[in-house]
């Protein structure tokens, strides 16, 4: 009898141990960090805003940017656009970055100035 209850009471505190640690433990979503980003042609500005109204995390739209570019001439009007879907001025400067050359270049005139 006395064994029954000596295992008894090194039981319940394991079992309360285990019930309480079950119950700390939460699925985590995955971080920005651990997403990796798809092959795909550079984002245009409509899908970069598309993203920032999808409440998409800045993180997560900065992490596509900077792997695939973007294929528009960034200006003032751009970001102003971009600024007020939600995005950020970091989400802005990863765009500015980004900028497939190729685009830009067919964007710009001779002059050196950038088409309105």
């Amino acid at each position: 009898m006395k064994l029954s209850r000596l295992r008894w009471l090194l039981l319940c505190p394991l079992m309360l141990t285990m019930l309480a640690s079950a119950q700390e433990a939460k699925p985590e979503e995955p971080a920005a960090s651990d997403i990796s980003v798809p092959a795909g042609p550079a984002l245009a500005e409509g899908e970069v805003i598309v993203l920032l109204q999808a409440k998409v995390p800045l993180e997560i739209i900065q992490k596509f940017v900077a792997a695939r570019g973007v294929n528009f001439l960034s200006t003032k009007e751009t970001s102003k656009r971009i600024l007020a879907a939600g995005g950020n001025v970091a989400l802005v400067g990863t765009i500015n970055l980004n900028q497939k050359d190729d685009q830009v270049a067919a964007q710009v005139t001779d002059g050196g100035k950038k088409k309105k």
